[in-house]
């Protein structure tokens, strides 16, 4: 069992990075692809696992739409704040928050690099105990 420890940081870090990189495909492919629209954040929906934000805004076809972003524990908003959706027309509930008063993508930037750290960490542990 003493043999595995590099695969925790390696693993840890593969994690890391496959979540931050599927959150930044979805973000990409909604602000190129989706439509905008002003919304108002409006609560939240908490579980024992996480608090997702909710935010309601109008299609362009006037429907009233109320969206979970799923990132809400990287996020400082409350309810009430207007901030910029976009979302995907043939399935609007699909919305992403692209622009708010505390949006940052700086939080994305050092999940991503811890991430890293610990990938290359873990390949540095491994190299150094497999290869004795």
């Amino acid at each position: 069992m003493v043999d595995l420890y590099p695969l925790l940081p390696l693993t840890a870090g593969v994690v890391l990075l496959w979540i931050v990189t599927r959150d930044t495909r979805m973000e990409v492919r909604l602000v190129r692809n989706g439509v905008r629209a002003k919304g108002r954040v409006i609560g939240y929906h908490e579980t024992s696992m996480a608090s997702r934000m909710i935010v309601q805004f109008r299609t362009e076809d006037g429907e009233e739409v109320h969206a979970e972003h799923e990132n809400t524990g990287w996020m400082a908003s409350r309810a009430g704040e207007i901030v910029t959706v976009s979302y995907d027309p043939e399935l609007p509930e699909r919305a992403r928050i692209v622009s708010g008063p505390w949006l940052s993508h700086w939080v994305r930037a050092m999940f991503g690099g811890l991430g890293l750290v610990l990938l290359l960490t873990g390949l540095l542990l491994g190299y150094l105990h497999w290869s004795e």
